[in-house]
């Protein structure tokens, strides 16, 4: 019976093997978290490039739901459509054409105006010998007097 029953050299020698199985296993388990944390980095990154913040709330929902190419090119156009970028899809040629009209007669009448104020104006207060002419004076040419009441 002492053939078959291990010595204490024995025990202690088999308790003190690594175990490499599960070694082996820790380490593809690292392995796998860390792929998945670079391909998740990477995402993050074609976002970035294409121009979606992955830090706003817009952004996030963005690219929990973007199921397309992951290229920038791609993304930026998706993104662009939704406008989260601030880029515009829209052709220029689809645009309604603007209207310069309005800003053509502002011109045009800044142009050909007159001055405002009467040229006069400062030797009419001068002239003005009390606050009541001086008052009469100022609201003859558009002036209010006490306002703020």
């Amino acid at each position: 019976m002492t053939e078959n029953t291990p010595t204490e050299a024995e025990t202690v020698s088999q308790d003190s093997k690594p175990n490499w199985r599960r070694d082996l296993e820790a380490r593809a388990t690292a392995g796998d978290e860390a792929v998945a944390e670079l391909a998740q980095l990477r995402r993050e990154l074609s976002f970035r490039d294409a121009g979606v913040d992955p830090a706003s709330k817009q952004g996030q929902y963005f690219m929990r739901g973007y199921d397309g190419e992951m290229t920038v090119d791609a993304i930026r156009a998706e993104a662009a459509e939704l406008g989260l970028t601030g880029e515009s899809q829209t052709p220029y040629a689809q645009t309604e054409p603007f209207d310069y009209g309005a800003e053509e007669r502002i011109a045009m009448a800044a142009t050909e105006a007159e001055p405002v104020t009467d040229p006069n104006l400062d030797a009419l207060i001068r002239q003005a010998t009390n606050p009541e002419e001086l008052q009469s004076v100022m609201e003859a040419h558009g002036y209010t007097w006490n306002a703020a009441v």
